[in-house]
C-alpha cells in the first residue's frame, strides 16, 4: 500500500473530531446603561456562571483585584474589587470585559445561566441575568 492513501486516511481520522464538535462561542457581557448612574463607582462585582466558564477577560479596569474559582464542579465564580477606593470605576467600564463561553451542547445549555451582582460605593446593589447581558435564553 502506498503512503498517500495511508496519509489521507490518517488525516481524515484526525480531522473528524474537529468537524463533529461545533466551536464554542464567547459572549462578552454588557450591562444596562440606565443602572450605571444609580450604582456610581463599583466596589464589588460578582459573576456566577452555571454549566460553563469565563473564557476571556479583556480590558479589565486598572487596579482591580480579580479572584476566580469554582464553588462546585459546574459553577464558575469571579469576584472583582478595587485595590484602592479611588480606583473604583463605573459599571460602563465593565461592559464588554468578561467573556463567557456559550456551551454548544444541549445538556450544558439546559443548565447554563449567568448571574451578575454589583455593589456600588453607596451600598446600592443590582443583580442581572440572561437577556439583561445580551444573552439569548
Amino acid at each position: 500500500m502506498s503512503a498517500t492513501p495511508r496519509i489521507i486516511a490518517l488525516l481524515s481520522l484526525l480531522a473528524a473530531p474537529c468537524l463533529a464538535a461545533p466551536p464554542a462561542q464567547v459572549h462578552f457581557l454588557t450591562f444596562p446603561k440606565s443602572d450605571a448612574e444609580a450604582l456610581g463607582q463599583i466596589d464589588k462585582l460578582n459573576v456566577t456562571i452555571d454549566c460553563s466558564w469565563i473564557a476571556s477577560l479583556k480590558g479589565v479596569p486598572e487596579l482591580y483585584n480579580i479572584e476566580m474559582g469554582y464553588d462546585m464542579p459546574t459553577q464558575n465564580l469571579l469576584e472583582a474589587r478595587p485595590r484602592l477606593g479611588a480606583a473604583a470605576v463605573t459599571l460602563t467600564e465593565w461592559s464588554g470585559v468578561i467573556g463567557v463561553r456559550i456551551p454548544p451542547d444541549a445538556d450544558a445549555k439546559s443548565c447554563f445561566a449567568v448571574t451578575v451582582t454589583v455593589e456600588g460605593r453607596e451600598g446600592v446593589t443590582r443583580t442581572w441575568s440572561g437577556k439583561q447581558h445580551g444573552l439569548s435564553e
